[in-house]
């Protein structure tokens, strides 16, 4: 994997050290340069878990993804770089205190000087920086506050939990639970797979494209588009699929001759 390539990507113009700082960069600067979207399974188009694949789509091909794709692309980095890092698996929460299945979700844990992170940058919106391990503080990403939660009982098994703050309830409300297991990719194969091709996945139903912005974010879901400034929130109706590329062209500078 070209390093530079990727760094060049993210707009990541320093060196990289083996620091919190750097690590609160690049994850910053990942999600501000790199979708996270699924056109490619709208289109059917098969999403495979395999780094030059990966690296050719989303780095060479100005292209974005989803948790997989992006954590794992976002892992292979860190690794070149010397960071202790590896994957866990989590499982999405549905509402109503219905959680998704195990390996749902991909997410990173580093470890620095002793202490672990979640980092994420396929998630969509979420945290901007990488989460300390310290169950019950309150975090900022200087957008939003987080939360780790120990334990999240489910299935009569214990998780970690991830939750952020809701302003319009007044509480925290859990993305997703993980644990703290190392994992590798072919844990996620099979996921990978059902997220592609099940009708009962939310991939299969939705297309979504989204970034956050300095004032906030932009997101293409299924014929709109939505874009949310300053806490105030704009819908427009995409007509056309001409319009739509327009949109992912202008919005989220994608190549369309890559989606083709």
């Amino acid at each position: 994997m070209d390093i530079s390539g990727y760094l060049r990507r993210i707009n990541y113009n320093g060196i990289v050290y083996r620091d919190l700082a750097s690590l609160r960069e690049l994850q910053y600067n990942h999600v501000f340069s790199i979708p996270f979207e699924t056109l490619d399974i709208h289109n059917q188009v098969p999403i495979l878990l395999q780094i030059n694949f990966l690296y050719q789509k989303v780095i060479h091909d100005n292209r974005g993804g989803y948790c997989y794709e992006l954590n794992v692309l976002f892992h292979n980095l860190l690794t070149h770089c010397g960071f202790d890092v590896r994957m866990i698996g989590g499982r999405l929460h549905h509402g109503n205190g219905k959680f998704g299945r195990e390996f749902e979700h991909m997410a990173l844990i580093v470890e620095l000087k002793g202490r672990q992170w979640l980092v994420d940058v396929g998630y969509g919106d979420f945290s901007l920086m990488p989460l300390a391990i310290m169950p019950g503080e309150i975090q900022s990403d200087g957008r939003n506050f987080y939360q780790v939660i120990d334990p999240v009982v489910v299935d009569g098994r214990s998780y970690l939990g991830v939750a952020k703050w809701n302003a319009s309830k007044q509480d925290f409300k859990l993305d997703y639970v993980f644990t703290l297991t190392p994992r590798v990719l072919e844990d996620f194969y099979s996921m990978n797979e059902y997220h592609q091709t099940s009708p009962d996945s939310h991939f299969r139903r939705s297309v979504i494209c989204t970034l956050p912005t300095k004032d906030g974010r932009i997101s293409m879901i299924n014929n709109k588009l939505i874009r949310t400034e300053n806490g105030k929130r704009q819908v427009r109706i995409i007509q056309s699929d001409d319009q739509r590329d327009e949109i992912l062209e202008k919005y989220f500078h994608m190549d369309m001759v890559y989606l083709l």
